[in-house]
């Protein structure tokens, strides 16, 4: 926290250069009209994560162990490259990009860095191998005998 001014300084300033040198490659007209490309992308990509960003997280929690970090970021991931495509400059326009790429993960179940239970094989309520909901468990029957019947209806509650 202590750099986050020094660095927000650097990136305005290497955004302000990255305008300066496309303008100069391609001219003030191209540049402006990627620049509101970009920020029309950017508006867009923010009203479309509304529902279906909360929807695909759900679907990603819903795999269980099967789940990569990549996974559970990504609707954060959409949002922060949405705000970056709307703010001038080629530089935020470069990281949102590098955002949006579609890099995997490792499931979280694999990575184990928290050093819990998380997809181990004493977790009680982990997934069963054929991919059904099955809770393996032992039960008997008991018949109750002649006297426990005669005593039931004697003593039956009202």
């Amino acid at each position: 926290m202590r750099f986050f001014g020094i660095g927000f300084l650097v990136l305005l300033f290497l955004e302000i250069m990255s305008i300066v040198w496309v303008a100069d490659w391609l001219g003030g007209g191209a540049t402006l009209a990627l620049m509101v490309l970009s920020f029309i992308a950017g508006v867009m990509m923010l009203r479309h994560t509304g529902l279906s960003g909360v929807l695909l997280a759900g679907s990603a929690m819903k795999n269980g162990g099967e789940i990569s970090l990549y996974q559970m970021l990504w609707p954060i991931r959409y949002a922060v490259a949405a705000l970056l495509l709307m703010s001038p400059g080629f530089v935020s326009l470069v990281i949102a990009l590098v955002l949006l790429l579609p890099i995997k993960g490792k499931p979280i179940a694999q990575m184990n860095t928290m050093g819990g239970t998380f997809g181990n094989a004493d977790n009680p309520f982990r997934r069963a191998p054929g991919g059904g909901d099955i809770i393996e468990g032992e039960y008997t029957v008991t018949t109750p005998s002649e006297k426990q019947k005669q005593d039931y209806i004697e003593h039956k509650p009202d």
